[in-house]
């Protein structure tokens, strides 16, 4: 079975009648659409833990050393992914920084990538049903899907290497799908190629092997759904795809073995090999449990897991000959037998799939009784629109003095309360145009017939999203980012730290590092090397489990003048310091993210300075 070429006489005599409208008027709405929910959260904060903090930190890195080979974080190689985001990051931080902090700089990045990948979906919609215009309600309800699934609205804006990968991915199937369907229609050119070659490579420097292995088997496998595969001239354009995508994997490899043949085998056989087969999980963290791959697609991937399911299980899901829906079928069960079987997993490494999910949920949806599409809609007012009425009854409560946020004690779990929000202009004014454009299109939904619930959805969580990111962003800021911790260390630690002065490190992790060095300007020293025995200073990290007996009650304050606490430190030094690391340590500054008592932060000075 062929897809059917959907024209555009046939669309707009089924339209709703307020999308007739012009041109010009439907890309401004389809651009503030997209202003509401790109913006949100992608300024105005500081690298937040526990993804940004590291990323940032091989960002600062290289915008200050000028090293982009070996992806660095706080002076350590740290080799779990490639490059490609670091690079795409750092040249933004660098051309924003006359205008933002590098780190909100950096983040741009995320938009950057976020955009390419509502360009190629929008590319691969038109080419699936024959479209000449954006405006189609199977190619917007597609854009609304992917970019309104949970796990794309949680990370789509966040400072790390993912964000990159959905997008090579993306590039990367429209590329294949164009090589099948010119394939179909006798129109082969090698731009088809080129794409899945680039898309291909380029993810191999996002993220390493994984999804290049992916699109290998769906390449290899898409003859036994798809005849117009069953050719050489197929074969021909998968072969020029590999051929573009080799440079990818032979120059930064090759200079980095020509570099550090260690650092080379660190990130290929450690972070990819190693955490797929297990032998590297217990150090390098990250343990798949063999119910991640049965709650990860209903979490991050709402609300497209239960249409996806719907389609495959009636006439909706029977269309395995045409070539989107037999490519998205393969990409995501290759994806989730290699998740499913990896010693290494996340929910976020799901994040892929939103794309596939979503073209298949497309399906679902045109098949949908419209009683479901109803409750879907009415769904997504009361959850997200009742929690966004709770959000800004939050901020105004949180404007007021401390002493009355008793009511907000739900929200003590994460935030604390301690803080009183400021009001500020800009923000409050974007939710509140916000507040009022969600307001318009709820009265507007009923007329999308079996695609409310899609738009519904994405117009609820979108509002959600964008007041929550935007009048409460500082007060998340605060419990979330370092800045305020380790400010009150840079104000004390000023006046003593000179260029001779080192810091030697225990425990102190792969987000708190890179912090310390962006807003303190101290570079760790860890204890392990020699170097470290010469410091006269010390930092430690202690991580204090909540189900700690002897932590319970306990403040960070607390933790801070505890003797115990202290000779603690003093023995780990002792048992784990090299050379002459034996000389007594007098507690200088202790800090913690308020609110946050399951981690504490220590600098020690030695009583007798080691003279350099």
């Amino acid at each position: 079975m062929t897809t059917m070429p959907v024209t555009n006489s046939s669309y707009t005599s089924r339209a709703p009648s307020f999308w007739r409208l012009s041109p010009a008027t439907c890309w401004t709405l389809l651009f503030l659409a997209a202003l509401a929910f790109l913006l949100p959260g992608i300024v105005g904060h500081g690298p937040w833990k526990q993804d940004e903090t590291y990323s940032f930190g091989i960002i600062h890195t290289m915008i200050e050393t000028g090293n982009y080979l070996v992806p660095t974080n706080a002076g350590q190689p740290f080799m779990e992914k490639p490059p490609l985001y670091y690079w795409t990051a750092t040249f933004f931080a660098k051309l924003l920084s006359p205008f933002l902090p590098y780190h909100d700089g950096a983040r741009v990045a995320s938009l950057f990538y976020m955009v390419v990948s509502l360009v190629f979906i929008t590319k691969i919609t038109r080419v699936i049903w024959r479209e000449k215009t954006v405006f189609n309600v199977r190619t917007l309800a597609t854009l609304a899907l992917f970019v309104s699934t949970i796990g794309m609205v949680r990370h789509a804006h966040d400072m790390f290497t993912d964000v990159a990968l959905v997008c090579c991915s993306i590039i990367a199937f429209y590329g294949l799908l164009n090589i099948v369907i010119n394939e179909r229609d006798t129109t082969q050119t090698p731009q088809a190629a080129i794409w899945f070659g680039v898309g291909v490579g380029a993810a191999l420097l996002a993220k390493g092997l994984l999804l290049p292995i992916v699109y290998t088997g769906v390449a290899i496998l898409a003859p036994m759904l798809l005849k117009e595969c069953r050719s050489r001239s197929y074969a021909k354009m998968v072969a020029i795809a590999v051929l573009v995508s080799l440079p990818f994997f032979i120059i930064w490899p090759t200079l980095l073995v020509q570099h550090s043949i260690p650092l080379f085998m660190k990130w290929f056989w450690d972070n990819n090999v190693g955490r797929f087969l297990g032998f590297s999980v217990n150090e390098l963290g990250a343990q798949n449990t063999k119910w991640l791959i049965i709650s990860a697609p209903f979490e991050i991937l709402l609300p497209t897991t239960p249409l996806v399911i719907y389609a495959f299980f009636t006439k909706a899901g029977r269309h395995f000959s045409e070539p989107h829906i037999a490519l998205a079928l393969l990409f995501s069960a290759i994806s989730m037998i290699l998740l499913g079987i990896a010693a290494s997993g996340r929910h976020l490494y799901y994040l892929p799939l939103s794309f596939p999910f979503a073209l298949l949920a497309i399906n679902a949806i045109e098949h949908l009784p419209s009683k479901i599409s109803a409750i879907w809609d009415w769904f997504s007012r009361i959850v997200f629109g009742g929690l966004t009425l709770f959000i800004w009854a939050a901020y105004i409560i949180s404007m007021m003095p401390a002493e009355q946020h008793h009511w907000l004690t739900p929200l003590g779990k994460w935030l604390p309360l301690s803080f009183v929000t400021p009001f500020t202009v800009l923000p409050f004014t974007f939710a509140v145009a916000l507040t009022l454009a969600w307001l318009y299109v709820l009265t507007r939904l009923k007329q999308l017939g079996q695609w409310r619930g899609a738009f519904s959805w994405f117009a609820n969580i979108t509002f959600m999203w964008g007041v929550t990111y935007t009048v409460l962003l500082p007060w998340i800021d605060y419990a979330k980012s370092y800045e305020y911790t380790y400010k009150t260390l840079e104000d004390k630690i000023a006046l003593l730290w000179n260029k001779q002065s080192c810091m030697a490190s225990v425990r102190l992790g792969e987000s708190e590092a890179p912090m310390l060095s962006y807003y303190v300007g101290i570079v760790h020293t860890p204890i392990y090397t020699a170097s470290a025995a010469r410091c006269n200073w010390l930092i430690v990290q202690d991580d204090l489990p909540m189900s700690n007996k002897r932590m319970q009650g306990y403040t960070s304050d607390h933790i801070a003048t505890d003797t115990t606490a202290t000779e603690a430190a003093y023995w780990t030094i002792t048992n784990e310091g090299q050379g002459e690391s034996q000389a007594p340590w007098a507690l200088f500054w202790s800090g913690a993210r308020d609110g946050d008592d399951s981690q504490l932060l220590r600098v020690f000075r030695r009583v007798t300075p080691i003279i350099p």
